[in-house]
């Protein structure tokens, strides 16, 4: 399959590299599955940091304030990968490109997600741009954010960037399977594996039980994966909306995200060394043994239930 291939090639990149020392680590910004605002975990988002370099993966709300409490400067990030066009994964990459513009930041900004991003920002640049007007006439010499901000629309599956420290591959996921299929479809979401010196870490993004995901997560030092609690998430639904409407979200809970057990079951099949559960759902006030209980009958290395700004 050309993923595969994709990362066969980028496997003979990192070994190109040769001895020079290299550090990978995760940190999950934003733990929050949906878009419920939470006074306990942010939205959607996950820093990659490859030899001090910080990459993104999405941008729920609020995540400039997530990078600064992790610790990280938000000017110097220069790419975001985008899993699915959902707000709370892509609220604020936007956002995110007008602070590092309004303080600082001189280089270009890249964006890559599914279809309808390029788009995204051509809306983004609308709305800004009353507010950069202003600040250009305040502060000489900026240059204007059309030359500094950049999106790109995944082409389909395979590799979707590459430089000197990471390749990225997507692979199209099942959490839009209600959707309709196909070339043509409008709507399109995507697990991301990062290939870097020292590591291979795969976002599995939203998704239901998908066999593509099993083979892009093959033999990872590190899988991110959603997780939802369907009981819980159908309690918690039916406090808040009439009878009818959780009735008619619950197919998308139960066919286009995943449990604990069948994400260890994706673990177990593909071989990954440790698994990280995020986009917790619902991600209130539920104890870690709620998904971490059912995970260990299928998968016996190590499990963690994400909060905000963890590293690994």
């Amino acid at each position: 399959m050309k993923f595969l291939k994709c990362m066969a090639a980028a496997a003979l990149g990192v070994l190109m590299l040769g001895n020079a020392q290299a550090e990978t680590r995760v940190i999950t910004l934003g733990t929050q599955g949906g878009p419920f605002p939470s006074a306990t975990r942010a939205q959607p988002a996950n820093a990659l940091v490859v030899n001090g370099r910080v990459y993104l993966i999405d941008a729920g709300n609020g995540v400039s304030q997530q990078l600064v409490k992790a610790g990280l400067d938000h000017r110097q990030v220069g790419q975001i990968f985008i899993t699915h066009n959902h707000d709370d994964h892509n609220a604020d990459w936007g956002t995110l490109m007008g602070q590092q513009w309004a303080t600082g930041r001189r280089k270009p900004t890249h964006v890559y997600g599914p279809a309808g991003t390029e788009e995204m920002l051509k809306g983004f640049m609308a709305f800004f741009k009353t507010n950069a007007r202003i600040r250009m006439a305040d502060t000489k010499g900026m240059v204007p954010p059309e030359k500094l901000f950049f999106a790109h629309d995944y082409a389909g599956n395979g590799e979707v960037y590459r430089d000197d420290l990471i390749t990225v591959t997507a692979v199209e996921n099942c959490h839009f399977a209600s959707a309709k299929e196909g070339p043509d479809a409008l709507d399109h979401s995507y697990s991301l594996r990062f290939q870097t010196p020292d590591k291979v870490i795969v976002f599995s993004g939203d998704t239901g039980k998908c066999a593509p995901v099993v083979d892009l997560a093959k033999g990872a030092d590190l899988l991110i994966h959603e997780v939802i609690d369907l009981d819980l998430i159908e309690k918690g639904l039916s406090a808040l909306m009439p009878p009818a409407v959780v009735a008619s979200l619950m197919p998308h809970m139960r066919d286009e995200h995943t449990t604990a057990e069948d994400a260890a079951r994706l673990a177990k099949a593909a071989g990954v060394k440790a698994l990280v559960f995020t986009h917790v759902i619902p991600g209130r006030d539920e104890p870690d043994s709620a998904y971490l209980d059912p995970a260990k009958k299928h998968y016996d290395g190590p499990v963690t239930v994400a909060r905000d700004l963890m590293s690994f």
